[in-house]
């Protein structure tokens, strides 16, 4: 990260949480409470899951859904001027469906949204890391 420290606005505290135990395990970058002595400020805009059916079968059943996690963020410093214009970033996995394994499909859906935030965080954190 080439921020010495950076302070973290978001709608969610989950969000907020996961970024945060990123930086503070790959960066030496102090996160504040406050945006006062931040040198950053990284403005999580948006942080949303979609699902989507991506196929049916034959008899109309679903076979495939579609997950999308999105992340929308920008980064100021503390007079409010532009460091990294509003970036988006999505990630997607395909989920296939079994009526007869609802339980093992929920698990499966819970597995792929956890691993589809840490890339998400992974794919913010490369581009952070790329600021100059």
């Amino acid at each position: 990260m080439p921020f010495e420290s950076i302070y973290i606005q978001a709608n969610s505290p989950l969000v907020t949480l996961d970024i945060k135990r990123r930086i503070q395990a790959s960066s030496k970058t102090v996160i504040l409470e406050s945006p006062e002595d931040a040198q950053a400020i990284l403005i999580i805009q948006n942080a949303k899951l979609k699902k989507s059916i991506l196929s049916v079968s034959g008899t109309g059943r679903v076979r495939e859904f579609q997950l999308r996690y999105s992340i929308t963020f920008r980064v100021t410093n503390q007079r409010g001027r532009v460091i990294v214009p509003d970036t988006d970033i999505e990630v997607s996995r395909v989920l296939p469906f079994s009526d007869s394994a609802f339980l093992s499909a929920q698990a499966e859906e819970k597995m792929l949204l956890k691993d589809m935030k840490k890339d998400a965080i992974l794919k913010l954190m490369d581009r952070l890391g790329k600021v100059k």
